[in-house]
């Protein structure tokens, strides 16, 4: 089935080639359209709108939300009314979704458009892998019982992993945009959870506050020098949470060093424990280049300085880049390797060149590589060439005079 879901897309993306429509656009139209094949595959073009409005209605999304999604459908309608784009795609859809003979796939087919399209480097559409966002679920071993929060969704994808664990999900999205293609994806997987607005609004923190969510995923904006901002996201989203409710955030790597958002920091930490920190690959957001790491809380437990937090340098997870196909585990090593950091993080194990445990306050640093052990018998000149190339590029990005 991958493969036929394959052929489609690159149907897709040969016509969208053609035309100039920025990548969140070419997202929600392509949405559009799969949403009202879903009631009607004998419409035509100037029955999407139609149909999106009647799903929106029929899903019960309130009136203020419909208008948001419809306003970003009729706006690229508009665009487009002297063009054949929207009809080509439609016939491509149609003709192919047939195919599948009524199997549900229309969710991960869009899923996956989605993350062809952010793979380009000229689009400027980020989203968080995959493997990553399942791994999220993995760390806090999501099960049926828990509600999932992300108070930043963007297109969903934190929220769509989830969706495989439990269907007590909800989140918020602030752009309009970001708010449609959330939308549109939650709906064909059959889910309405997305509310419009700022995760700091007190209005919506009351309301994601009596769901009691279990567990709160997110990935805050980045932008250059706002590491107390991404630190400030997370503080947010910990005050949402039940007591004992669990934290995975992925952030800039400057988040986790001792030389910025240190009042936030020790706020948290009075009210919160630092379970883990996991330096992640540099590449992972290829093409964008950002050094991040995996944050994990656990909510309204104070910060007990004399336990050892768990910090991994899980920088390889396996993933080639490819050209126009992002990062691709090629040989298909993930799995393998997913397991042995859930096991030593789990175990809260230490090994050379992999994992460290560390008792840290505030003010330290936390990150791995700032206390692990090198496992020298294995060092080659082609890692010491590595490792200073990513000293040079983490000194220009994040030294201490920056």
């Amino acid at each position: 089935m991958n493969n036929e879901i394959d052929i489609i897309i690159n149907k897709i993306n040969s016509l969208l080639l053609k035309n100039s429509l920025p990548a969140e656009q070419r997202c929600i139209l392509v949405g559009c359209i799969l949403l009202s094949l879903t009631i009607n595959n004998e419409s035509g073009v100037n029955e999407i709108i139609a149909n999106c409005n009647k799903i929106l209605d029929e899903k019960i999304i309130c009136e203020y939300k419909r208008n948001i999604v419809l306003k970003e459908v009729i706006k690229i309608n508009k665009i487009n009314n002297n063009s054949n784009l929207i009809a080509d795609l439609f016939i491509i859809l149609n003709e192919n979704l047939m195919l599948f003979k009524g199997r549900d796939v229309i969710g991960l087919i869009y899923n996956k458009f989605m993350r062809t399209i952010s793979s380009d480097q000229k689009v400027g559409l980020v989203l968080t892998p995959t493997h990553i966002t399942e791994l999220f679920c993995d760390l806090v071993d999501l099960n049926k019982n828990d509600v999932v929060f992300d108070p930043c969704c963007g297109t969903g994808g934190f929220l769509i992993s989830s969706l495989h664990h439990t269907n007590n999900c909800v989140g918020f999205e602030l752009r309009n945009d970001m708010f449609a293609l959330a939308t549109i994806q939650m709906l064909l997987l059959h889910n309405d959870s997305i509310y419009h607005g700022s995760c700091f609004d007190e209005n919506l923190k009351d309301i994601i506050k009596k769901e009691k969510p279990t567990v709160s995923f997110l990935n805050p904006p980045y932008q250059s020098g706002n590491t107390e901002e991404q630190l400030e996201f997370i503080e947010n989203s910990l005050e949402c949470l039940v007591k004992g409710g669990r934290c995975v955030a992925i952030c800039q790597m400057s988040t986790a060093l001792n030389t910025k958002g240190l009042k936030v920091k020790e706020r948290m930490l009075k009210k919160h424990t630092l379970k883990a920190v996991l330096s992640m690959p540099n590449d992972l957001f290829h093409p964008v280049g950002v050094v991040t790491v995996i944050l994990i809380f656990e909510a309204h437990k104070p910060h007990d300085s004399s336990i050892k937090s768990f910090f991994g340098y899980f920088k390889d997870d396996g993933f080639e880049k490819r050209k126009n196909k992002g990062r691709v585990d090629v040989k298909n090593q993930w799995q393998d390797i997913k397991q042995k950091w859930l096991n030593t993080y789990r175990n809260k194990e230490s090994i050379a060149g992999l994992s460290v445990t560390k008792e840290v306050t505030y003010k330290d640093e936390w990150v791995a590589e700032a206390y692990m052990e090198t496992d020298y018998s294995k060092l080659t000149e082609e890692d010491f060439i590595k490792t200073i190339k990513e000293y040079v590029a983490f000194d220009f990005l994040y030294g201490k005079d920056k």
